[in-house]
């Protein structure tokens, strides 16, 4: 249900490194929550194509690099809204927002029941490919709880994607 510490540690500070030069980059000020500011930040990348690129690039500059694996992680997120299913022993259930695929996602350092205690329930949130797995971001973003009618409709969907081979434990190598 969670990468290893370290590996998880490793990626929040360079993912919080980027994203807070990307602020930076912008001219927008941090303010006293740091996940409000990531969230911003991370709104800014995804709305200028090459803002990423240039924040790593700064990061480089001031000898401040991140390694590659992160870089792909960070390179390969997607960020959009989600239905958080279930929490399982191993991984957290998501449902793309078209409810056409379902994924395994692990999280960084607090289990996504933790983070968002409703199931089901749907968020904005980043998921992205690192060591082998599907993780979420841990910034969620407009949190709505779904009630039981949407609960078995998801569930009944979440059958329906098993079975047609669109669920994903692991991003493909």
């Amino acid at each position: 249900m969670l990468l290893p510490r370290d590996e998880a540690l490793r990626f929040i500070e360079g993912y919080k490194s980027v994203l807070l030069k990307a602020l930076d980059l912008v001219g927008i000020e941090h303010t006293s929550s740091i996940i409000s500011d990531l969230a911003k930040a991370r709104k800014e990348i995804l709305s200028h194509s090459s803002l990423l690129e240039r924040s790593i690039s700064e990061l480089s500059t001031i000898g401040k690099s991140i390694d590659s694996d992160v870089l792909l992680a960070i390179r390969s997120i997607n960020v959009s809204q989600w239905v958080f299913l279930r929490h399982t022993k191993t991984a957290a259930i998501f449902l793309d927002k078209e409810v056409q695929s379902a994924f395994a996602v692990k999280a960084l350092t607090t289990p996504m029941n933790q983070v968002v205690d409703a199931v089901p329930s749907m968020f904005t949130a980043g998921v992205f490919r690192h060591m082998g797995h599907f993780v979420c971001d841990g910034i969620i973003e407009n949190p709505v709880i779904l009630g039981p009618g949407y609960k078995a409709q998801f569930n009944a969907a979440y059958s329906i994607i098993r079975k047609s081979g669109h669920y994903y434990a692991k991003p493909e190598a």
